[in-house]
């Protein structure tokens, strides 16, 4: 029986990346890091590991991230796991095999994912690792999974941390407009094979955290640098800002120009080159955008929590087709046509296909997150499976479906709870100032 690109891709052996690719992919990376100015500090010397088992675990600030990280690095002999939905796509899928790319079911227990690094760190070799999983959405840092620390405890392998300053302001998440600005990599060796063995798993995890932690915004209120593109840097802010910090009323923001403006109440706040937010029209607004983001989180958390919670749209629920590569406009495979449900309990579709009805319950427990793609659709992991829900509407605000996902899977998971408690902000409660 013909195994599927899936299936090709998780039972395969993981090889060291092919020298040839490595050497012209460096070559790429290194003119692309020059082209963008990016600069590069180590508290190591990199050649001091270059033979030892190692994980390099790296900020996701930017979109852009692993062009610096990978680069600096200064390791050609890396196998960096990515998320599984990143690999199956026509020009990238071969490329990566080639490359040694591990694929990782994002947020899921993931055996064969932990299989792998280990086989790459038992012939020394060193995985690159985004603990974060995915990008952050609003410049700040992600939770990083409790078992990720459980897992490098027993790794025996020196730990370097990547950190980037300015990165999400240079390619932020709501907007594919690069802008020209600082952007600086910090590299350190955090823990060596005998630092592991001392140290507790909760030592790790706080030494882990805190080196790895960051906030574009709070960093540029000091550091001051410029950011400056094509479009102004408040353009498609309002994918990850829904709620008016003024008259609290949701899918009210909208854009024009470097200004936000509150369809409700007039609220207008100018976005500047150093991501300031300037109050033109308002009574109370948040310090910057990583705080406004935070403040629509705990609001969120409030509403979860209701028995008559709920969010729906109208749609598609698709996959990724997976009998041969295709073009990424013709990758996807509908599963089902019709209305989407989030509740505190969990996610439902209730569509049909073909004349026939094709439901879907996914478990609260089970869907980590319902995450805003950068292309204006939703994505979940449920178990080893990807899906997409589409909506009808590209215009709709969708954050809040991320938000509310994230906040009930944590009314059922403790330990995520406890990892996002650590870089959320929830304490602040109503405030945002």
């Amino acid at each position: 029986m013909k195994k599927d690109l899936k299936t090709k891709l998780i039972s395969r052996k993981i090889k060291k990346p092919n020298r040839f690719l490595m050497f012209i992919t460096m070559c790429v990376l290194g003119f692309l890091n020059k082209l963008y100015k990016v600069k590069f500090k180590y508290n190591y010397d990199p050649k001091s590991i270059k033979n030892e088992p190692t994980i390099l675990l790296a900020s996701h600030a930017s979109r852009l991230e692993f062009i610096y990280m990978i680069y600096g690095f200064k390791n050609s002999n890396i196998n960096i796991v990515c998320g599984y939905q990143n690999i199956i796509k026509k020009g990238l899928y071969n490329l990566f095999i080639k490359l040694g790319v591990i694929s990782k079911y994002l947020y899921q227990p993931d055996i064969v994912c932990m299989k792998n690094i280990l086989k790459v760190l038992k012939r020394n070799g060193t995985v690159g690792i985004f603990p974060e999983g995915i990008q952050s959405t609003s410049g700040s840092t992600h939770p990083i999974n409790p078992a990720t620390v459980q897992f490098i405890k027993r790794s025996k392998a020196n730990i370097v941390v990547s950190t980037s300053k300015g990165a999400y302001l240079a390619t932020n998440r709501y907007s594919k407009d690069r802008k020209k600005g600082y952007i600086g990599i910090d590299f350190s060796l955090v823990f060596t094979p005998s630092m592991l063995e001392e140290f507790s798993e909760e030592q790790i995890y706080n030494i882990l955290l805190e080196k790895i932690r960051y906030n574009d915004f709070e960093y540029n209120k000091v550091a001051r640098n410029k950011y400056i593109g094509k479009k102004p840097n408040a353009f498609g802010i309002d994918k990850i800002l829904y709620k008016c910090p003024d008259c609290k009323k949701e899918d009210g923001l909208f854009v024009e120009g470097d200004t936000i403006i509150c369809k409700h109440c007039g609220l207008k706040i100018r976005v500047n080159e150093y991501y300031d937010l300037e109050g033109i029209k308002y009574n109370n607004i948040p310090k910057d955008i990583d705080e406004w983001y935070k403040w629509q989180r705990r609001c969120v958390t409030k509403e979860i929590i209701q028995d008559d919670f709920e969010l729906s749209l109208t749609g598609s629920i698709c996959t990724l087709k997976l009998d041969k590569l295709r073009k990424e406009s013709k990758s996807r495979e509908t599963l089902s046509i019709g209305k989407v449900i989030l509740t505190n309990r969990g996610l439902y579709f209730k569509g049909m296909l073909n004349g026939e009805n094709v439901d879907f319950d996914f478990d609260a427990k089970t869907v980590y997150s319902l995450t805003l793609s950068t292309r204006g659709y939703l994505e979940f992991y449920s178990g080893n499976n990807y899906y997409m829900i589409i909506p009808d509407d590209p215009k709709q605000y969708l954050i809040k479906w991320t938000l509310a996902s994230e906040e009930i899977h944590n009314l059922y998971d403790e330990k995520w709870k406890a990892a996002c408690a650590d870089v959320y902000d929830y304490y602040k409660g109503d405030t945002y100032e």
